[in-house]
Protein backbone atom coordinates (compact mmCIF):
# COMPACT_ATOMS: atom_id res chain seq x y z
CA UNK A 1 0.00 0.00 0.00
CA UNK A 2 1.33 3.43 -0.98
CA UNK A 3 2.09 6.10 1.61
CA UNK A 4 -0.56 8.39 0.13
CA UNK A 5 -3.16 5.62 0.44
CA UNK A 6 -2.18 5.00 4.05
CA UNK A 7 -2.45 8.71 4.80
CA UNK A 8 -5.91 8.85 3.26
CA UNK A 9 -7.14 5.88 5.33
CA UNK A 10 -5.64 7.39 8.47
CA UNK A 11 -7.30 10.71 7.73
CA UNK A 12 -10.70 9.04 7.27
CA UNK A 13 -10.34 7.09 10.50
CA UNK A 14 -9.46 10.21 12.45
CA UNK A 15 -12.45 12.02 10.91
CA UNK A 16 -14.74 9.13 11.88
CA UNK A 17 -13.50 9.13 15.47
CA UNK A 18 -13.82 12.93 15.62
CA UNK A 19 -17.45 12.82 14.47
CA UNK A 20 -18.36 9.98 16.81
CA UNK A 21 -17.18 12.10 19.73
CA UNK A 22 -18.89 15.32 18.69
CA UNK A 23 -21.11 16.78 21.41
CA UNK A 24 -24.32 18.72 21.01
CA UNK A 25 -22.55 21.84 22.25
CA UNK A 26 -19.85 21.54 19.60
CA UNK A 27 -22.40 20.98 16.84
CA UNK A 28 -24.46 23.91 18.08
CA UNK A 29 -21.38 26.13 17.95
CA UNK A 30 -20.71 25.17 14.33
CA UNK A 31 -24.37 25.67 13.45
CA UNK A 32 -24.39 29.17 15.00
CA UNK A 33 -21.32 30.02 12.96
CA UNK A 34 -23.05 28.82 9.79
CA UNK A 35 -26.09 30.97 10.58
CA UNK A 36 -23.88 34.04 10.83
CA UNK A 37 -22.23 33.18 7.49
CA UNK A 38 -25.62 32.46 5.82
CA UNK A 39 -24.80 28.78 5.28
CA UNK A 40 -22.10 28.75 2.58
CA UNK A 41 -22.56 25.53 0.57
CA UNK A 42 -19.17 23.94 1.21
CA UNK A 43 -19.35 24.41 5.00
CA UNK A 44 -23.04 23.42 5.11
CA UNK A 45 -22.36 20.16 3.25
CA UNK A 46 -19.47 19.35 5.59
CA UNK A 47 -21.68 20.07 8.59
CA UNK A 48 -24.46 17.82 7.25
CA UNK A 49 -21.94 14.98 6.92
CA UNK A 50 -20.74 15.56 10.49
CA UNK A 51 -24.33 15.49 11.76
CA UNK A 52 -24.90 12.07 10.19
CA UNK A 53 -21.74 10.62 11.71
CA UNK A 54 -22.34 12.13 15.15
CA UNK A 55 -24.19 10.39 18.02
CA UNK A 56 -26.52 13.40 18.48
CA UNK A 57 -29.69 12.08 16.82
CA UNK A 58 -32.05 14.37 18.72
CA UNK A 59 -30.11 17.51 17.82
CA UNK A 60 -29.91 16.37 14.19
CA UNK A 61 -33.67 15.83 14.07
CA UNK A 62 -34.33 19.20 15.75
CA UNK A 63 -32.40 20.93 12.96
CA UNK A 64 -34.38 19.00 10.35
CA UNK A 65 -37.66 20.12 11.96
CA UNK A 66 -36.42 23.72 12.09
CA UNK A 67 -35.54 23.51 8.40
CA UNK A 68 -39.03 22.14 7.62
CA UNK A 69 -40.73 24.81 9.70
CA UNK A 70 -38.79 27.71 8.18
CA UNK A 71 -38.78 26.31 4.64
CA UNK A 72 -35.06 27.02 4.25
CA UNK A 73 -34.25 23.84 2.28
CA UNK A 74 -30.88 23.36 3.97
CA UNK A 75 -31.18 19.59 3.43
CA UNK A 76 -30.09 18.52 6.91
CA UNK A 77 -32.04 15.26 6.47
CA UNK A 78 -29.63 14.13 3.72
CA UNK A 79 -27.32 12.40 6.19
CA UNK A 80 -29.82 11.01 8.70
CA UNK A 81 -29.54 7.59 7.04
CA UNK A 82 -25.98 7.44 8.42
CA UNK A 83 -27.47 6.85 11.88
CA UNK A 84 -28.52 3.41 10.60
CA UNK A 85 -31.04 1.27 12.44
CA UNK A 86 -30.70 3.44 15.54
CA UNK A 87 -31.88 6.42 13.53
CA UNK A 88 -34.88 4.49 12.17
CA UNK A 89 -35.85 3.42 15.69
CA UNK A 90 -35.54 7.02 16.91
CA UNK A 91 -37.82 8.36 14.15
CA UNK A 92 -40.38 5.60 14.74
CA UNK A 93 -40.51 6.58 18.40
CA UNK A 94 -40.97 10.26 17.51
CA UNK A 95 -43.67 9.32 14.99
CA UNK A 96 -45.54 7.37 17.65
CA UNK A 97 -45.56 10.42 19.93
CA UNK A 98 -46.42 13.03 17.29
CA UNK A 99 -50.09 14.04 16.94
CA UNK A 100 -50.02 16.77 14.28
CA UNK A 101 -50.90 15.26 10.89
CA UNK A 102 -48.62 17.55 8.86
CA UNK A 103 -45.63 16.65 11.03
CA UNK A 104 -46.47 12.94 10.89
CA UNK A 105 -46.53 13.15 7.10
CA UNK A 106 -43.05 14.73 7.05
CA UNK A 107 -41.65 12.10 9.43
CA UNK A 108 -43.15 9.25 7.40
CA UNK A 109 -41.71 10.77 4.23
CA UNK A 110 -38.28 11.08 5.87
CA UNK A 111 -38.43 7.49 7.12
CA UNK A 112 -39.37 6.20 3.66
CA UNK A 113 -36.63 8.25 2.01
CA UNK A 114 -34.05 6.89 4.44
CA UNK A 115 -35.29 3.32 4.02
CA UNK A 116 -34.99 3.65 0.25
CA UNK A 117 -31.32 4.51 0.73
CA UNK A 118 -30.73 1.49 2.98
CA UNK A 119 -32.93 -0.99 1.10
CA UNK A 120 -30.09 -3.52 0.93
CA UNK A 121 -29.72 -3.62 4.72
CA UNK A 122 -31.25 -6.48 6.69
CA UNK A 123 -33.59 -4.20 8.66
CA UNK A 124 -35.19 -2.62 5.57
CA UNK A 125 -38.19 -4.95 5.14
CA UNK A 126 -39.11 -5.09 8.84
CA UNK A 127 -38.83 -1.31 9.16
CA UNK A 128 -41.05 -0.81 6.09
CA UNK A 129 -43.73 -2.94 7.75
CA UNK A 130 -43.65 -0.62 10.76
CA UNK A 131 -44.01 2.55 8.70
CA UNK A 132 -46.58 1.36 6.14
CA UNK A 133 -49.67 1.22 8.41
CA UNK A 134 -49.11 4.83 9.49
CA UNK A 135 -48.56 5.96 5.89
CA UNK A 136 -51.71 4.23 4.65
CA UNK A 137 -53.78 5.63 7.52
CA UNK A 138 -52.71 9.17 6.62
CA UNK A 139 -53.49 8.95 2.89
CA UNK A 140 -57.31 9.35 2.89
CA UNK A 141 -57.46 12.49 5.03
CA UNK A 142 -54.40 14.33 3.76
CA UNK A 143 -54.57 17.46 1.64
CA UNK A 144 -53.05 17.26 -1.84
CA UNK A 145 -49.54 18.50 -0.93
CA UNK A 146 -49.25 15.95 1.88
CA UNK A 147 -50.84 13.22 -0.25
CA UNK A 148 -48.16 13.75 -2.90
CA UNK A 149 -45.43 13.10 -0.32
CA UNK A 150 -47.17 9.99 0.97
CA UNK A 151 -47.68 8.61 -2.54
CA UNK A 152 -44.00 9.14 -3.35
CA UNK A 153 -43.05 7.49 -0.04
CA UNK A 154 -45.23 4.48 -0.85
CA UNK A 155 -43.09 3.82 -3.91
CA UNK A 156 -40.02 3.54 -1.67
CA UNK A 157 -41.42 1.22 0.98
CA UNK A 158 -44.54 -0.35 -0.52
CA UNK A 159 -44.97 -4.02 -1.36
CA UNK A 160 -47.15 -5.93 -3.81
CA UNK A 161 -50.06 -5.33 -1.41
CA UNK A 162 -49.90 -1.57 -2.01
CA UNK A 163 -50.24 -1.79 -5.81
CA UNK A 164 -54.02 -1.51 -5.52
CA UNK A 165 -53.79 1.66 -3.38
CA UNK A 166 -51.45 3.34 -5.84
CA UNK A 167 -53.65 2.18 -8.71
CA UNK A 168 -56.68 3.87 -7.15
CA UNK A 169 -54.80 7.15 -6.83
CA UNK A 170 -53.44 6.78 -10.36
CA UNK A 171 -56.94 6.58 -11.83
CA UNK A 172 -59.12 8.55 -9.45
CA UNK A 173 -57.16 11.07 -7.35
CA UNK A 174 -58.52 14.59 -7.83
CA UNK A 175 -55.01 16.09 -7.88
CA UNK A 176 -53.10 15.75 -11.16
CA UNK A 177 -49.69 15.48 -9.52
CA UNK A 178 -50.98 12.80 -7.15
CA UNK A 179 -52.01 10.80 -10.21
CA UNK A 180 -48.62 11.41 -11.82
CA UNK A 181 -46.62 10.48 -8.71
CA UNK A 182 -48.74 7.34 -8.34
CA UNK A 183 -47.41 6.20 -11.72
CA UNK A 184 -43.86 7.03 -10.68
CA UNK A 185 -44.28 5.19 -7.38
CA UNK A 186 -45.66 2.11 -9.11
CA UNK A 187 -42.52 2.11 -11.23
CA UNK A 188 -40.37 2.68 -8.09
CA UNK A 189 -41.78 -0.48 -6.51
CA UNK A 190 -39.75 -2.46 -9.06
CA UNK A 191 -36.53 -1.06 -7.54
CA UNK A 192 -37.59 -1.93 -4.03
CA UNK A 193 -39.93 -4.71 -2.84
CA UNK A 194 -41.73 -5.91 -5.98
CA UNK A 195 -40.16 -7.99 -8.74
CA UNK A 196 -40.14 -6.13 -12.05
CA UNK A 197 -41.76 -8.97 -14.02
CA UNK A 198 -44.63 -9.22 -11.54
CA UNK A 199 -45.19 -5.49 -11.65
CA UNK A 200 -45.09 -5.33 -15.45
CA UNK A 201 -47.76 -8.00 -15.64
CA UNK A 202 -50.05 -6.06 -13.32
CA UNK A 203 -49.42 -2.64 -14.88
CA UNK A 204 -50.35 -3.34 -18.50
CA UNK A 205 -54.04 -2.58 -18.04
CA UNK A 206 -53.59 0.03 -15.32
CA UNK A 207 -51.03 2.17 -17.15
CA UNK A 208 -52.94 1.75 -20.40
CA UNK A 209 -56.17 3.06 -18.87
CA UNK A 210 -54.46 5.92 -17.01
CA UNK A 211 -52.45 7.17 -19.98
CA UNK A 212 -55.50 6.92 -22.26
CA UNK A 213 -57.83 8.84 -19.95
CA UNK A 214 -55.46 11.44 -18.45
CA UNK A 215 -56.49 15.01 -19.36
CA UNK A 216 -53.66 16.89 -17.62
CA UNK A 217 -50.71 17.14 -20.02
CA UNK A 218 -47.99 17.18 -17.36
CA UNK A 219 -49.49 14.24 -15.50
CA UNK A 220 -49.80 12.29 -18.74
CA UNK A 221 -46.18 12.97 -19.66
CA UNK A 222 -44.99 11.81 -16.23
CA UNK A 223 -47.11 8.65 -16.48
CA UNK A 224 -45.61 7.83 -19.88
CA UNK A 225 -42.12 8.44 -18.48
CA UNK A 226 -42.78 6.07 -15.57
CA UNK A 227 -44.23 3.41 -17.89
CA UNK A 228 -41.29 3.56 -20.28
CA UNK A 229 -38.83 3.02 -17.42
CA UNK A 230 -40.78 0.00 -16.20
CA UNK A 231 -41.18 -1.56 -19.65
CA UNK A 232 -37.76 -0.54 -20.97
CA UNK A 233 -39.05 1.70 -23.77
CA UNK A 234 -38.10 5.12 -25.17
CA UNK A 235 -41.37 6.82 -26.00
CA UNK A 236 -40.60 10.28 -24.69
CA UNK A 237 -37.39 12.26 -23.97
CA UNK A 238 -36.95 13.93 -20.59
CA UNK A 239 -36.71 17.32 -22.29
CA UNK A 240 -40.23 16.93 -23.74
CA UNK A 241 -41.58 16.16 -20.26
CA UNK A 242 -39.83 19.13 -18.69
CA UNK A 243 -40.85 21.57 -21.45
CA UNK A 244 -44.34 20.08 -21.85
CA UNK A 245 -43.99 19.69 -25.61
CA UNK A 246 -47.55 18.85 -26.63
CA UNK A 247 -46.81 17.20 -29.97
CA UNK A 248 -44.14 14.89 -28.55
CA UNK A 249 -46.27 14.00 -25.53
CA UNK A 250 -49.28 13.08 -27.66
CA UNK A 251 -47.11 11.05 -30.02
CA UNK A 252 -45.62 9.23 -27.02
CA UNK A 253 -49.12 8.67 -25.63
CA UNK A 254 -50.17 6.88 -28.82
CA UNK A 255 -47.02 4.74 -28.82
CA UNK A 256 -47.46 3.78 -25.18
CA UNK A 257 -51.14 2.90 -25.59
CA UNK A 258 -50.43 0.83 -28.71
CA UNK A 259 -47.67 -1.10 -26.90
CA UNK A 260 -49.73 -1.72 -23.76
CA UNK A 261 -52.74 -2.91 -25.78
CA UNK A 262 -50.49 -5.31 -27.67
CA UNK A 263 -49.05 -6.62 -24.41
CA UNK A 264 -52.56 -7.14 -23.04
CA UNK A 265 -53.66 -8.94 -26.21
CA UNK A 266 -50.69 -11.29 -25.91
CA UNK A 267 -51.66 -12.11 -22.33
CA UNK A 268 -55.25 -12.86 -23.38
CA UNK A 269 -54.06 -15.05 -26.26
CA UNK A 270 -51.63 -16.91 -24.03
CA UNK A 271 -54.37 -17.51 -21.46
CA UNK A 272 -56.76 -18.75 -24.17
CA UNK A 273 -54.17 -21.19 -25.54
CA UNK A 274 -53.49 -22.51 -22.06
CA UNK A 275 -57.19 -23.05 -21.35
CA UNK A 276 -57.67 -24.73 -24.74
CA UNK A 277 -54.72 -27.05 -24.14
CA UNK A 278 -56.06 -27.99 -20.71
CA UNK A 279 -59.51 -28.70 -22.16
CA UNK A 280 -58.05 -30.93 -24.89
CA UNK A 281 -55.97 -32.79 -22.32
CA UNK A 282 -59.06 -33.45 -20.19
CA UNK A 283 -60.97 -34.70 -23.26
CA UNK A 284 -58.24 -37.28 -23.85
CA UNK A 285 -59.15 -38.91 -20.56
CA UNK A 286 -62.91 -38.95 -21.17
Amino acid sequence: MSDSRKEEIDKREKSKIYCQNLTKEELQKVYSSLVEENFPDSKRIHFIADLGRSPELAFHFDLICKDWEEGTDLNFEASFDQHGQEGIAYLLEILDQEEAESQRVLIVYLLAKILSKVRHRDFYASSCKQVLPVLISLLPSSEASNRRKLIIALGWIGSISEIEILGQHLLADQDALCRAWSASSLMQLSFHQVEKEVLMEKMKDLFGEAITEEKDLQACALMIEAAQVLFGKKWIPTSAVEKLEIEKIEKARKSAIRFLKKQRAQVVEKSYRKETAETLTKDDYV
